[in-house]
């Protein structure tokens, strides 16, 4: 078996990074990918590191490999945005999923837009304005065929900073 020796990785980097910058320089040049995320590196970091995304219910936990970096979706559209979210495990119900981040992220600054208490609707919207502009959080507790003990955390950011509905 060969060892990969430190230079060969450091030539590999350097070269993936200049090779990189390349295209995304060369897309934009063409009008094409990466025309509307360029830039966006901060606030994709910043969503990854989204203070909802660290509260959750007792007893639940972060399903490995399911955290989905934070990415721009729809970049070659003009109305692209950006994306993650996060899998957790649940053992309790939906209403007490919801009253739980209703009371815990409203802490935080975050704002319950709907549906309500009672609902049918699997999912649970929260926005709030940040730095940056307005995020919006999505609880979706997992029902019907896909009812695994699950519940998903997404968040999304408007590229202007728009607010971006429920």
């Amino acid at each position: 078996m060969r060892i990969v020796t430190r230079l060969e990785i450091a030539v590999l980097v350097l070269v993936m990074v200049v090779g990189g910058s390349f295209v995304v320089a060369f897309g934009s040049l063409l009008g094409g990918a990466g025309d509307q995320c360029s830039g966006q590196g901060a606030r994709l970091a910043a969503l990854d590191r989204l203070d909802a995304f660290a509260v959750t219910p007792s007893g639940s936990q972060e399903v490995k490999g399911s955290a989905d970096t934070a990415e721009c979706v729809g970049e070659d559209s003009t109305d692209a945005w950006l994306s993650g979210s996060r899998l957790y495990t649940y053992g309790g119900n939906r209403e007490d999923l919801i009253d739980f981040y209703t009371r815990e992220l409203s802490r935080l600054g975050w704002e319950r837009e709907g549906p309500g208490r009672g609902s049918a609707d699997v999912r649970t919207c929260f926005t709030r304005r940040s730095e940056s502009g307005w995020e919006t959080l999505t609880i979706t507790f997992r029902q019907g065929a896909e009812a695994d003990g699950t519940f998903q955390a997404s968040a999304e950011a408007a590229m202007d900073g728009s607010k971006i509905g429920c």
